[in-house]
């Protein structure tokens, strides 16, 4: 067996090129969208729209942006994880991202929301703001409220928000008067083949590697069925069997080790990564647990689908779910003619009883 740090060298790598970190740089596909984006707010509209569902990439284009953006003298990016909680914090972090010096606070003492347009013309002279804004769905309706009449009185701010499918069905429900001045909306929905490939090639070669190895060209297929072309899922998949394969010293990670890494049987032993449950996985499990043998279609009814940009799109989201329970041992399925129905394994049904 070999150390984590030997099988590395082996290749080259001088660290594992399959950590979740953000990495802009090492950004794939959606170049649709990029190109959409760019012209958006090159053409200085107002507000745009990036919609997908966790792991698709969002933030990383979000910082694929910013740094875009930064070789321009004409633009002012700032990345914001989380949307401020309050008009208090709004004002905060402007005067953080503008620079709040002596004389500023001599001049703006008592700094409200509704100066703070005066407060960022002044700063910004011939510059254009971007504020991207992370993680929108987390915004309170109020300070949506604020951020929008903000950027109708200031010429030269623009947003562009990123967030899960449910933001686009609240802002159109609840603030049509925001969702009415956002003019491009983009969807990230999964990679395909040749872009899977793409995207595991240039995180392997940023770490000094030669080519896929150890991966073979057949097993990038089997990780783009297994992931559904989910960048995070991608990377997690890719990290799991690069790990299983430094542990039992495999130089080629092909489709027969694939197949024995990720059986469930397997995926328990010890040296195993072990894959925590996420918010949606436990929601799953309990439905199985309440009503088993269900099929892909049946949980989707029976789970909220409003977070997905249509049906379609929970379907794939659910079954992408449900493999990752399939590798974790969590779930067990049946073939009845062409549809899979699912229900708890063994050790899932002794947490749910020790629960």
């Amino acid at each position: 067996m070999l150390t984590k740090y030997e099988y590395y060298t082996k290749f080259n790598w001088a660290s594992n090129p399959f950590t979740l970190k953000i990495s802009p740089r090492l950004m794939v596909g959606y170049s649709e969208q990029i190109n959409s984006l760019l012209s958006h707010i090159h053409n200085l509209h107002k507000f745009a729209l990036v919609i997908g569902p966790t792991g698709s990439g969002k933030t990383t284009l979000l910082m694929w942006l910013r740094t875009q953006l930064l070789a321009h003298k004409k633009f002012l990016p700032h990345y914001i994880p989380k949307p401020p909680k309050s008009s208090k914090n709004l004002i905060f972090l402007i005067k953080k991202i503008m620079g709040f010096n002596f004389f500023d606070k001599i001049r703006y003492k008592n700094l409200s929301i509704f100066e703070i347009h005066k407060f960022i013309i002044r700063k910004l002279k011939d510059r254009h703001l971007v504020l991207l804004v992370d993680e929108a769905h987390e915004s309170s309706i109020s300070n949506l409220e604020w951020m929008r009449t903000i950027v109708d009185s200031t010429p030269n701010l623009s947003v562009v928000f990123a967030a899960l499918p449910v933001f686009e069905k609240k802002i159109e429900t609840q603030l049509s008067t925001l969702f009415m001045r956002i003019t491009t909306k983009t969807y990230l929905n999964s990679l395909n083949r040749p872009e899977v490939e793409s995207l595991i090639l240039k995180r392997i070669e940023d770490v000094g590697g030669d080519g896929l190895k150890p991966l073979s060209l057949e097993s990038i297929g089997q990780i783009y069925e297994i992931t559904g072309g989910f960048p995070r899922e991608i990377i997690k998949t890719c990290d799991l069997l690069v790990r299983e394969a430094a542990h039992n010293n495999i130089s080629i990670i092909n489709k027969s080790f694939i197949d024995y890494v990720l059986k469930p049987e397997n995926i328990t032993k010890p040296g195993k990564l072990r894959i925590s449950l996420t918010n949606k996985q436990n929601k799953l499990l309990t439905l199985l647990n309440e009503t088993p043998d269900l099929a892909p279609s049946e949980i989707v009814e029976n789970l909220d689908v409003e977070s997905y940009k249509n049906r379609n799109n929970a379907i794939r989201s659910i079954n992408n779910i449900l493999r990752r329970l399939l590798m974790d041992g969590m779930i067990e399925r049946r073939k009845i003619k062409n549809t899979y129905f699912y229900s708890l394994s063994g050790k899932a049904k002794t947490i749910f009883t020790e629960t």
